[in-house]
């Protein structure tokens, strides 16, 4: 925490330089400091769910393209083939 020249206060983090909040009392500064928290929280918890919504959609296409499948298919047989199995 620290008293600001002109007035009022800051506070954040020694671990987390880039979090910190001012306010004109100290209540001000921790209530804001709350709220920002609570914003970067949500913010990568978007994130988060995004890749994985990304990721899920990635392996539902792997998994159902029936072109996709096809060459996965096409692969398998050539290979057999070329190692002798067929």
């Amino acid at each position: 925490m620290e008293i600001l020249a002109g007035g009022g206060y800051r506070v954040g983090f020694n671990d987390v330089p880039d979090l910190t909040a001012s306010g004109a009392t100290v209540m001000d500064a921790l209530q804001a400091l709350s709220a920002e928290i609570s914003r970067q929280y949500n913010t990568e918890k978007g994130d988060e769910s995004a890749a994985a919504e990304t990721a899920r959609r990635q392996t539902d296409i792997l998994e159902n393209d029936r072109f996709i499948r096809g060459n996965q298919m096409q692969d398998s047989v050539m290979k057999a083939m070329a190692l002798g199995f067929i």
